[in-house]
């Protein structure tokens, strides 16, 4: 059960690297995490790590701000 769970960290931080990659740069930038008002469909052009809910529907509920 324990090389389950390493193996999902393993694939989810292959597929998500560009994400964390951008998201350190601009935090290095003096981007701050600040929560949406309200969750919102993810943006096609912006590197997101989306939500899907039991429906299917995606969401993003968290913003890298300057």
């Amino acid at each position: 059960m324990l090389e389950a769970g390493f193996v999902f960290l393993a694939l989810f931080s292959m597929n998500e690297r560009d994400f964390f990659d951008t998201a350190t740069a601009q935090q290095e930038q003096g981007y701050k995490w600040g929560e949406l008002v309200e969750c919102r469909a993810p943006d096609i052009n912006a590197k997101s790590i989306v939500i899907t809910t039991g429906t299917g529907k995606e969401l993003v509920c968290f913003k890298l701000e300057k």
